[in-house]
């Protein structure tokens, strides 16, 4: 079975945001809202770290949005305070799961946001008075995936003579401007690479070996 991916296991595993949020909204500190909640990615940013071995830094600003529900008898002042209420409620939340979170690179020091006006509001396929309140924020980890496929990432990568071979394989010859010259190696992973014919001439892994399972 394929292992899940580092943002699925952050949004949406057992100790995910997302469960964490639902089982928080079920609890006795928030028995006296009435609330629902959905998420959306607004936007991604990817950031590549390291030499030869990639890692893919990725920054995801998350939007909560949640619909509370108030009583019609209370003023608009005092609704208003339920919702500032609330909101502060959800933010202690998501400090303290990203900070108990170790996949995360550093834990939520930022939550923005807005206060919709008192208004009638979609609820569980009705109307009732009460808030639209946004969370923004982001979350910053490293990809699961970015190494899974070491040979993708080295078969992009130019080798001088001497250098330690990353992986045994097949190696091609470049050229000084990466021309392919028509002639190949045989490499072991950790001796260095041989000198080549020509000044200025690298090496490009072809094909990887292929290793038996014992």
């Amino acid at each position: 079975m394929t292992a899940s991916s580092t943002v699925r296991q952050i949004l949406s595993s057992e100790q995910g945001l997302l469960p964490y949020i639902h089982r928080r909204l079920a609890t006795d500190e928030f028995a006296h809202f009435r609330s629902q909640f959905g998420f959306h990615a607004e936007e991604s940013s990817t950031e590549v770290n390291g030499d030869r071995a990639a890692q893919l830094q990725i920054t995801l600003s998350i939007t909560l949005k949640f619909s509370i529900i108030v009583d019609p008898q209370l003023s608009a002042d005092d609704a208003m305070i339920l919702a500032i209420e609330f909101q502060e409620m959800i933010d202690n939340c998501l400090v303290a799961w990203s900070q108990q979170n170790t996949q995360l690179l550093s834990p939520i020091t930022q939550i923005k946001g807005a206060f919709g006006r008192l208004e009638e509001v979609r609820y569980h396929g009705g109307f009732l008075p009460g808030f639209l309140i946004e969370r923004q924020f982001r979350l910053s980890y490293k990809s699961s995936t970015a190494t899974t496929d070491k040979s993708s990432s080295i078969a992009n990568e130019l080798y001088k003579p001497g250098e330690i071979v990353p992986e045994s394989g097949l190696y091609e010859l470049t050229g000084p401007r990466g021309g392919h010259k028509g002639q190949e190696v045989t490499a072991t992973k950790g001796e260095p690479f041989p000198p080549t014919p020509e000044p200025g001439m690298h090496y490009r892994l072809v094909t990887p070996t292929k290793h038996k399972n014992s």
